[in-house]
């Protein structure tokens, strides 16, 4: 398997333009959430109350958490996979590069069903959710980060 830093320049810039693209497309999501959020409390931010809201509030129906849920596991699994089929290829050793490449998916499967225990369990779950969202927010962060370095200013272990 090549590693990033080995790959010929036009693969190299197709990554970087897909590690920025999907950067800036987890970004805006996160830049949503806050926003659509910002000063509802009567303050700045946005508070535990607001997340918990989204998921409990009064126009909240099961039907609709399980569009939403469908709509984000079919989106981010193509955001996530593509991420991690870049990040794979870093030079990271193998038990970094395997754990933080499948974080993501876990950390979403932990988001997604604390949607639900909020919903119909206890409020309290959205701790889950907020944890869950944070962890594969700043783990794709992360690898992007790590994949475009690499691809880069990474030592090239190939001979021309």
């Amino acid at each position: 398997m090549k590693r990033l830093p080995d790959l010929p320049l036009e693969l190299k810039a197709l990554a970087t333009a897909i590690l920025i693209f999907a950067g800036l497309a987890v970004l805006m999501g996160y830049a949503y959430i806050v926003g659509a959020h910002l000063g509802t409390e009567g303050g700045y931010g946005f508070h535990v109350e607001d997340i918990a809201a989204l998921y409990t509030g009064p126009g909240v129906s099961t039907v609709t958490l399980i569009s939403l849920a469908h709509i984000h596991l079919l989106g981010l699994l193509s955001v996530f996979s593509i991420i991690g089929f870049i990040f794979v290829h870093s030079t990271l050793a193998t038990g970094w590069r395997i754990g933080l490449s499948v974080l993501p998916f876990l950390a979403f499967l932990i988001d997604v069903s604390s949607w639900f225990l909020t919903k119909f369990v206890s409020i309290n779950f959205v701790y889950l959710v907020i944890a869950g969202g944070a962890t594969f927010i700043s783990t794709l962060g992360l690898m992007i980060l790590i994949s475009l370095y690499d691809l880069w200013l990474g030592r090239r272990t190939m001979t021309a």
